[in-house]
């Protein structure tokens, strides 16, 4: 027994995202084989029990190898449930923080009201904008425009690309013309987002995909992409590209089974930093060709699961792993001999997923498995000891969970117990985050002035937060499996969530009794000979009048 369970611990190893290479699936078979031979004949209880706890780690192990396809229609009541959260956001620290008033003056509610969500009248606003009040070119300011388009969430949601594997990224291009989706089936493909059609302009195939690509990331000009999977390199391509120009960036790790879980390109394009599973961080040179720093951030090889630079314009970098630690890092400063952080933030009692910058050099969001998401102040770090004290809280408590199929503890989703040293000024409560490593992100600027946050979650659902008042104020549910991938349009009130159900929904705000016509139309349209069926024609250009008449006389009659 002792050789069994000694190889079903090296197999489970290191086996973040639910890396299953094919080795990997065949040592999985030989230890299911060695399972039943070994307990063939045996009638001891406590062998039995001992015997089923390994069982089940071999069925968790083949589930995550997509060998298995199954019915979850009968646990899907159960799976799709949202978590009660009883305890009010507390607002005290958020409110004393400079990034209050400045999201209340960017989301067009000025610092002279007492809420952000005071009243307001749009009939003063449309007066203001004919006399020229406030501009001289007589239309909305900036934050005007936030103002009305916050009160107006996507209502309506399509299945706008269906594939025959999981969706694990889905992103935008910086400049918001290209939409880039990754899925289990090794393709890359990137869809035209200059109008609501997405449609799809290329595919790539995408080389050295072990188990799914974890993450694409955009150049400065939106003209390359670099992604990453369980592989010792790293690969660059055009948008416009093919799968034969795709070009290999070695990393040269210390370990055989290694990968990278988040990039990001530097502001002039020349470099890309990434994350590895072995605690690493990675810096390769474009110009030079080849890999110039790495160097151990993590002890004990933690996975680092998300890196990033602070602004555009910034030498400041962040990482979150697996001990629930985020360390700022100054670029200008990195020697692989002594590395030291500028600082840290504490206050997650388990690994962060995804960070996000607000792209102002002063405050981040990070999204982890304890499931909440935190604000944090680039001024207020953690005191120096943070880190043996999250690694003490965290192995006191949860050193037994894996989010990957354990249930979430109860206690994650209640304020009872905190790391002293939490210098977050805001938590928020009410998705959930298992299995993958899911995404959440500030909503764009241009169209919200940042005030909400927005993340997949673990019951198919995209959930909104409002940054002001801490509460979830829209939870759209639109799949049937986990959502781990959310964009919102840099400039457009579109929101895409890629999951695992297989499909990126889009969704935006519509007139839901116009939709209901043009569906009507459509069926009526099937029969009329005098009506407009071109489906290559432009879905916003009207029917003739001719034919919306005897469109809506035969809908009508059918009734």
């Amino acid at each position: 027994m002792g050789n069994l369970e000694s190889s079903m611990n090296n197999m489970m190893e290191n086996d973040h995202e639910s890396d299953s290479s094919s080795e990997d699936i065949e040592i999985g078979y030989d230890m299911l084989n060695l399972y039943l031979d070994y307990n063939d004949g045996e009638s001891d209880s406590s062998h039995n029990d001992s015997n089923d706890d390994l069982l089940n780690l071999l069925l968790q192990r083949f589930i995550n190898t997509n060998r298995f396809n199954f019915d979850n229609t009968a646990f899907s009541s159960r799976r799709f449930c949202m978590p009660q959260i009883k305890a009010k956001p507390n607002l005290e620290t958020l409110k004393k923080n400079y990034i209050y008033q400045s999201i209340k003056y960017s989301s067009g509610f000025g610092t002279d009201d007492t809420s952000p969500v005071a009243k307001w009248s749009i009939v003063k606003m449309l007066q203001n904008r004919q006399n020229g009040i406030g501009n001289k070119q007589g239309s909305f300011l900036q934050p005007e425009r936030c103002k009305l388009s916050n009160n107006y969430f996507p209502n309506c949601k399509e299945a706008v690309m269906t594939y025959d594997a999981k969706v694990f990224c889905g992103t935008f291009s910086r400049n918001g013309k290209h939409f880039v989706t990754a899925s289990q089936d090794n393709m890359i493909r990137i869809h035209d987002s200059t109008t609501m059609r997405y449609k799809c302009q290329n595919e790539i195939i995408a080389k050295d995909v072990n188990w799914c690509i974890l993450d694409i990331a955009f150049s400065p000009g939106s003209e390359y992409f670099v992604y990453s999977t369980w592989s010792s390199c790293l690969h660059l391509s055009r948008i416009n590209g093919t799968s034969h120009q795709l070009k290999p960036l070695y990393l040269q790790p210390s370990k055989s089974s290694f990968c990278v879980f988040s990039l990001a390109f530097s502001n002039c394009g020349d470099q890309i930093i990434g994350g590895g599973s072995d605690g690493c961080l990675y810096i390769y040179d474009l110009l030079l060709g080849k890999r110039t720093f790495r160097c151990p951030f993590e002890q004990d090889a933690l996975d680092v699961n998300a890196v990033g630079f602070i602004d555009e314009t910034s030498n400041i970098i962040f990482s979150g792993s697996d001990n629930g630690i985020i360390k700022i890092w100054d670029r200008r400063c990195l020697n692989e001999t002594n590395p030291k952080e500028v600082g840290v933030f504490s206050g997650h009692l388990d690994g962060i997923t995804y960070i996000d910058s607000k792209n102002d050099a002063r405050y981040l969001i990070s999204n982890s498995k304890d499931q909440s998401i935190k604000l944090w102040d680039m001024r207020m770090f953690s005191p120096g000891l943070a880190n043996q004290s999250s690694s003490r809280r965290r192995t006191r408590y949860y050193n037994r969970w894996d989010y990957r199929w354990d249930t979430v503890p109860k206690e994650f989703y209640t304020d009872t117990v905190t790391l002293s040293d939490d210098s977050s000024i805001m938590t928020y409560r009410g998705h959930r985050v298992k299995k993958t490593l899911i995404r959440a992100k500030f909503s764009p600027q241009e169209t919200t002035g940042q005030r909400y946050i927005y993340t997949g979650c673990g019951t198919g659902r995209l959930i909104i937060y409002d940054v002001l008042t801490g509460k979830m104020v829209h939870s759209v549910r639109g799949h049937k499996d986990i959502v781990r991938d959310v964009a919102w349009h840099p400039s457009r009130n579109e929101i895409l969530t890629s999951s695992w159900d297989y499909n990126v929904n889009l969704n935006w705000r519509g007139q839901r009794k116009k939709i209901q016509l043009k569906r009507s139309l459509k069926e009526a349209n099937q029969d009329d000979p005098l009506a407009n069926d071109d489906e290559n024609a432009d879905s916003t250009a009207p029917p003739p009048r001719r034919s919306r008449r005897l469109a809506l006389r035969r809908a009508q009659q059918s009734n």
